[in-house]
């Protein structure tokens, strides 16, 4: 059973000094054109000095049109780039890994932040009111998601992890309940996972062998199509078409709630399935050592921390010196955050979407 301390080999060859990454955090702090903010550096310089092996960006869009956060990183244009490398080199000077992650929010991006430009997703979806992408479109994504890689590269990033997880577009186009194209981007499993397959393609034959790639995946124990999505997970584990994984979990005791694989629980359900190259790591409530070193026990090969880091952007040292170390459980006070050098933007992000702020 590997622990916290362990070094872990990604197939790229690159090393995880340990068995913490920091997971992609959303913190509204970028400049509206998405470009990296002074905020941005201080956070990264931070987190980077926290003990980290692997540090990933908050989202950052492939597209104008699939902004879903006010004050978001961006990566579809080349003005990008240089506020990208400073964040690259901050973590490698701390000789920590550095990922972006590539997002489109799909039906979620929000109206007022895209101006005149549609909501897109796989098909028409009357509640949000977005409409389906035309097949040029559709390619016209996957093509953005690959130059979105190369430009993560060429800032100096060591890979980049593929945002598909709570209904932005890749996992839209995932599930069979927003997927109702009939075009072969449908229809089946294998048309609805060929965009992201493509995209993976794209990637690696722009980016090369010794970049790494990363797939970010929702589990619920109440998704009704869970067993095809666990399916597409050991295709992937098999194939080894992603060097990681990062498996979202509200919790590491959740248990599947209906279906073939009622009762069970639901990390297990994914951790015990057969990999050859592919290393899985697990992003949930992970807020002490002893819950980092759980994670480990249900068989990811790492953790991506998340509330944790929010709470202590040292998270990895502090657990690492003391085995009962815990944060603090929020909501705490506005002033816990902006003493640790959180910015107002971050904190007013933590308050009114997260609940992570305490009530003045």
């Amino acid at each position: 059973m590997p622990i916290l301390t362990d070094p872990l080999t990604l197939a790229t060859g690159s090393v995880l000094q340990n068995r913490f990454a920091l997971a992609p955090l959303t913190n509204q702090q970028s400049h509206d054109d998405g470009t990296a903010s002074e905020h941005d550096l201080h956070w990264f310089e931070q987190l980077a000095g926290g003990g980290y092996s692997m540090l990933t960006t908050a989202a950052a869009n492939v597209q104008t049109n699939g902004k879903s956060f006010a004050g978001q990183l961006g990566i579809y244009d080349d003005r990008h780039i240089p506020g990208l490398s400073a964040m690259a080199e901050i973590a490698h000077r701390h000789r920590t890994l550095a990922s972006v992650q590539l997002h489109h929010g799909g039906m979620f991006a929000r109206q007022e932040l895209i101006g005149s430009e549609a909501l897109v997703g796989p098909s028409d979806n009357e509640e949000t009111g977005a409409r389906a992408l035309t097949l040029p479109e559709v390619e016209q994504l996957r093509d953005d998601f690959i130059t979105g890689a190369g430009r993560a590269q060429r800032a100096g990033f060591d890979g980049v992890e593929l945002h598909g997880a709570f209904g932005f577009i890749l996992s839209a186009f995932l599930s069979p309940q927003t997927n109702r194209r009939t075009d072969l981007y449908g229809k089946n499993p294998e048309g609805r996972s060929r965009l992201l397959r493509e995209i993976i393609q794209g990637i690696r034959a722009g980016c090369g062998p010794d970049f790494h790639i990363g797939l970010r995946l929702a589990l619920s124990g109440q998704d009704p199509h869970l067993p095809e999505l666990r399916d597409l997970v050991a295709v992937f584990l098999e194939r080894g078409l992603v060097d990681y994984l990062d498996l979202v979990v509200r919790s590491l005791d959740t248990r599947v709630e209906g279906g073939l694989h009622t009762g069970e629980v639901l990390v297990d359900l994914f951790t015990d399935l057969p990999r050859g190259t592919t290393v899985v790591g697990v992003s949930g409530d992970v807020m002490s050592a002893a819950g980092a070193q759980r994670a480990l026990d249900h068989g990811s090969d790492f953790v991506f921390v998340a509330s944790g880091a929010v709470v202590h952007h040292d998270f990895p040292q502090r657990a690492l010196a003391d085995h009962a170390y815990e944060t603090p459980r929020p909501p705490l006070p506005a002033s816990f955050f902006r003493d640790q050098g959180r910015s107002p933007a971050f904190v007013n992000y933590l308050e009114e979407s997260l609940g992570f702020v305490q009530a003045q």
